[in-house]
């Protein structure tokens, strides 16, 4: 995931232009074990009845928990716009593009090997053409997209603009986001749901929901990723404290624009429904909102939650909601510019100052060997955890489950020993 840092790199901020060839900026790493370790917590606990639920995953409004995997696609794009303009005069266009899609389906394989293919033949009656066609599909819609697969492919899917200007990657985003959009009012927040749709004639696996996404969640996770890049480039060799005064504009610019798109998502609440019929979990028309509404109501009723808050349950499920199922634009774009104005405090904290946590620095170097131990790790820790335990019994839980986690990543680190595609 990351080179490791001699000693004399570990001083900040490389020196590098954003054309040349940098050294290790500190903060990125501390940024990047944060993260790692806040993935941790929240898969940890997300089962946990005791746990509040900042710290579970949700799909109808922004959780802490919700911010983790956009950080890790930030770290991605930060890093991979760092190997890119590194590796590019070293080895050339063709053989650095190979290099990103060879490590792309790497990730994607240790993924698969990691969960399985999240479901199975039950019986060999069913490995028929029909079935495995069958299999293959749902595989493709739904059960391949956990992380390390989501990282491999949405770098594999900007890896044209990877190394371009940083107008032709807001010009990407934007596209990106439009493209989302337009699909998910076509057929894909349906289809994503499970509900009958235009595209499951083509495609089949009807049904089947899909998480973080699905196979059209790419163009969306293609947002905090690029954004990275951006990142990336505001810091390479830019003095530390005016670099985190930027990072910091932006991020909020993003968080502001982000959660004023999820205004669009109350006007849901003032739709008249038929006498005795109850709402269903999605929305009639859940991407083109019902803007018939808005001369009816004050716009102080217009203002949606805040990032964090639950929004009411009566609230039928649609696009503009902070949703990480579909990942909509509101959500990756304020997933974005939290993950900006976060790694904005790390460069305060790391490069303009002089702060370093060794958990951090153990877990951001060798991010990818810190995901697979705790993955087996933590289940079997929670296997001594029910879900109804009290808090005290969780936290003892996770404290464990870190631990024992950590110890075995730092033995490697010890060792020199890291584990990269």
């Amino acid at each position: 995931m990351s080179e490791r840092m001699s000693p004399k790199e570990d001083k900040g901020v490389g020196t590098g232009a954003v054309g040349g060839t940098p050294g290790r900026i500190v903060s990125m790493d501390q940024f990047r074990g944060y993260t790692v370790a806040g993935m941790f917590v929240v898969n940890f606990v997300g089962g946990l009845a005791a746990i509040d639920a900042n710290f579970k995953h949700n799909n109808t409004w922004f959780s802490y928990a919700d911010s983790i995997m956009p950080s890790f696609m930030f770290a991605a794009g930060f890093s991979y716009r760092l190997t890119w303009l590194r590796n590019l005069p070293r080895v050339g266009v063709g053989a650095a593009s190979w290099r990103v899609i060879r490590r792309g389906l790497g990730l994607v394989l240790v993924s698969v090997m990691l969960f399985g293919f999240n479901q199975k033949f039950e019986a060999w009656s069913e490995v028929t053409a029909e079935g495995v066609l069958g299999f293959l599909a749902r595989l493709i819609k739904a059960n391949l997209w956990e992380t390390l697969a989501i990282i491999g492919m949405t770098q594999i899917l900007i890896l044209p603009v990877v190394g371009a200007s940083r107008w032709v990657r807001v010009g990407a985003i934007a596209g990106f986001a439009v493209l989302h959009i337009l699909l998910s009012h076509w057929f894909n927040f349906r289809f994503v749901y499970g509900q009958p749709n235009v595209f499951d004639g083509l495609w089949g696996a009807e049904g089947t929901r899909c998480w973080d996404g699905g196979m059209f969640g790419l163009l969306t996770w293609a947002i905090p990723m690029l954004v990275g890049t951006l990142a990336y480039d505001s810091v390479a060799g830019a003095e530390p404290g005016r670099a985190a005064v930027k990072l910091l504009v932006w991020g909020a610019v993003l968080m502001a624009g982000s959660y004023g798109l999820s205004t669009l998502s109350r006007l849901q609440d003032f739709v008249v429904v038929e006498e005795g019929a109850t709402r269903g979990e999605v929305a009639e028309s859940p991407v083109w909102p019902p803007f018939e509404v808005l001369g009816s109501r004050p716009m102080a009723e217009l203002v949606p939650e805040p990032p964090f808050v639950a929004p009411p349950s009566s609230r039928p499920h649609n696009y503009w909601m902070m949703t990480k199922r579909i990942v909509s634009v509101p959500f990756a774009g304020f997933a974005a510019g939290f993950a900006l104005a976060a790694y904005a405090v790390f460069v305060l904290l790391c490069d303009v100052g002089s702060m370093r946590v060794g958990v951090f620095r153990t877990f951001g170097q060798n991010a990818l060997a810190a995901y697979v131990i705790h993955h087996a790790v933590e289940q079997s820790v929670r296997n001594l955890v029910p879900s109804d335990s009290p808090l005290w019994w969780c936290l003892a839980g996770l404290a464990f489950f870190f631990m024992i986690t950590y110890w075995f990543v730092r033995y490697l680190e010890n060792r020199a020993i890291f584990l990269r595609l």
